[in-house]
């Protein structure tokens, strides 16, 4: 079987790490809507693009394997969340034209919608959910 992408890189960092060694898988949370607040209020969903959603699907499936083949064993894992301040709007905006991981547009609340001319210039801040695991390489190997 030819090992390809994600789990060639597993095998490569166990290659480098002393046995018991940890090595920590933390990446955005596909799985969990990110989303924008201001002042604390959720004014916007962020969808995950496609193809970002597959790259997240074939990474687990490459820590499941390297897993099962006991290289590495979870000894963590969790969720956090990583918060992203802008100033304003016309900030946020152009973060996510450029964003490959986001879609390019939000959906945008009814109270977000009833007051954008107001909150406009108000900082705004995109919260989003990074899960890790943490691994240690098995100590036969």
């Amino acid at each position: 079987m030819q090992r390809k992408g994600m789990v060639d890189a597993l095998h490569q960092a166990r290659s480098v790490l002393r046995p018991g060694g940890i090595l920590i898988d933390a990446r955005p949370d596909s799985r969990v809507l990110a989303h924008v607040e201001r002042e604390g209020r959720r004014v916007a969903t962020l969808r995950t693009q496609a193809a970002e959603i597959r790259d997240d699907a074939a990474s687990d499936r490459a820590v499941a394997i390297v897993k099962r083949e006991r290289i590495f064993r979870r000894v963590r894992a969790g969720r956090m969340w990583h918060r992203m301040p802008f100033e304003d709007r016309a900030e946020f905006d152009a973060y996510l034209r450029e964003h490959l991981r986001f879609a390019h547009r939000g959906t945008w609340t009814a109270a977000w919608r009833a007051h954008q001319r107001e909150w406009r210039n108000d900082p705004l801040e995109v919260v989003r959910a990074i899960r890790f695991e943490v691994l240690e390489t098995a100590l036969d190997r």
